[in-house]
C-alpha cells in the first residue's frame, strides 16, 4: 500500500513540473511576439551623415556630369538622326549622280554626233562653194578668150603631130627627170638604191631593226631617199629576202636642177645625161602642174632624138615615190 501511494506522488510531481514548463514557453512565446510587435513599429531612421565640402563638391561634380551625361545622350540621339538624314541624302545623290552622268553621257554622244553631221555639212558647202568659185573663175577665163579670139587676128600656128600613141609598161632600164618650176633636174634613182642597197649590207646584223623603219641616205647628186626595209624570210631556200617596201625621193634643194632653155642647150646637164643611154632606155619625166610647158618641150626633143619617154604627172607637194604594190611606168 505505502508503494502505491509514493508512485502516485512522484507521478503527480512530474505533472506540475512539466505544467510549470510549459507555463514558462507561453510566457516566452507571447513576450517574443509583443517584442516582434514592438520591433515592426519602430521607424529605423538613418543617421544623418556629415557634410563636409569635399563630399558637398564631389556632389556638385556628379549632379554635373549627369546633367552633362544626360546633355550628351540627347547630343548622340540628335547626331544620329542627322546621321539617317545624311545617309538618305547621300543615297539620293548618288541615285542623281548616276542620272545626270547617263545625261551627260547621253548629251555628249548626240553633240558628238551634231558636230559630225555640222562638219559634213561644212565640208560639203565649202566643196560646193570651191566648186562654184572654180566654174565661175573658169567661166570668166573663157568668156575672156572668147573676147579676145572675137578681136584677135587670124594667125597659122604649127601644130606637132606624133603618132597615134601605143602604151607599153617599161621592163628595161629607165632614168628619171624632175620638171618643178619650169627646172629640169637629173634623178639618180640607180645611185641611191646602190647607196641604200650598200647601207643595208652594213647594217645586215640589225635587220630586225630596221625592219618597218625609214632609213634616208643621200643626199645624192640633189635629191635624197627615204625607204622602207621589208625583211621575208624564205623557209624552203633557208634565205632572208630584204627589198624596199616603199621609197621617197626628196629634193635637197627646190631649186635643184637648170631651167628648160639651158637644159635643152648643147652643154647642159640634161644633154650629158642623154649621151650615155642606150637606145632602148626608157626616159620617165615627173611633171609638177607647173611645169606642163616644159614638159611638152622636153617631150618634143626627146621624141626628136628617138628616145622612149614617159610621162608620170604630180600634184602640188606629191613627192617622187614608189613601192612594191605600186605600177610601172608606160613608155609611149
Amino acid at each position: 500500500m505505502r508503494r502505491f501511494r509514493a508512485e502516485e506522488d512522484r507521478s503527480a510531481g512530474q505533472d506540475s513540473f512539466l505544467d510549470v514548463v510549459t507555463n514558462i514557453v507561453g510566457i516566452l512565446i507571447i513576450l517574443v511576439m509583443v517584442i516582434g510587435a514592438r520591433v515592426r513599429q519602430v521607424v529605423l531612421e538613418p543617421a544623418e551623415p556629415e557634410v563636409t565640402p569635399e563630399i558637398a563638391a564631389l556632389a556638385e561634380e556628379v549632379e554635373s556630369l549627369g546633367q552633362t551625361l544626360v546633355s550628351t545622350e540627347r547630343e548622340i540621339e540628335s547626331l544620329q538622326g542627322q546621321v539617317r538624314t545624311l545617309e538618305a541624302a547621300a543615297a539620293g545623290a548618288a541615285d542623281a549622280r548616276l542620272q545626270l552622268a547617263t545625261a551627260v553621257a547621253a548629251a555628249k554622244v548626240a553633240i558628238a554626233e551634231r558636230k559630225s553631221a555640222a562638219d559634213e555639212a561644212a565640208l560639203a558647202a565649202a566643196e560646193r562653194g570651191a566648186r562654184r568659185r572654180s566654174l565661175e573663175e573658169q567661166m570668166q577665163r573663157c568668156s575672156l578668150e572668147a573676147k579676145g579670139l572675137a578681136h584677135a587676128a587670124a594667125t597659122t600656128q604649127e601644130v606637132l603631130a606624133y603618132p597615134t600613141p601605143i602604151g607599153r609598161t617599161v621592163n628595161g632600164e629607165e632614168i628619171h627627170f624632175r620638171l618643178a618650176g619650169g627646172r629640169v633636174a637629173y634623178v639618180p634613182l640607180d645611185e641611191l638604191f646602190d647607196l641604200a642597197k650598200a647601207h643595208t649590207r652594213r647594217n645586215s646584223d640589225s635587220i630586225s631593226q630596221l625592219a618597218s623603219r625609214i632609213v634616208t641616205v643621200g643626199p645624192e647628186q640633189g635629191f635624197a631617199l627615204d625607204y622602207v626595209i621589208e625583211a621575208k624570210v624564205d623557209a624552203a631556200r633557208g634565205q632572208v629576202l630584204v627589198r624596199s617596201r616603199e621609197w621617197v625621193v626628196r629634193p635637197a634643194d627646190a631649186t635643184v636642177g637648170e631651167p628648160v632653155a639651158e637644159a635643152l642647150g648643147p652643154h647642159s646637164r640634161f644633154r650629158r645625161v642623154l649621151s650615155g643611154v642606150k637606145p632602148e632606155t626608157t626616159v620617165t619625166l615627173w611633171c609638177y602642174p607647173d611645169s606642163f610647158d616644159a614638159y611638152r618641150q622636153v617631150r618634143a626633143e626627146l621624141h626628136r632624138l628617138g628616145v622612149p619617154t614617159a610621162g608620170r604627172p604630180l600634184p602640188d607637194g606629191a613627192p617622187i615615190g614608189g613601192s612594191t604594190e605600186g605600177s610601172k611606168s608606160v613608155v609611149q
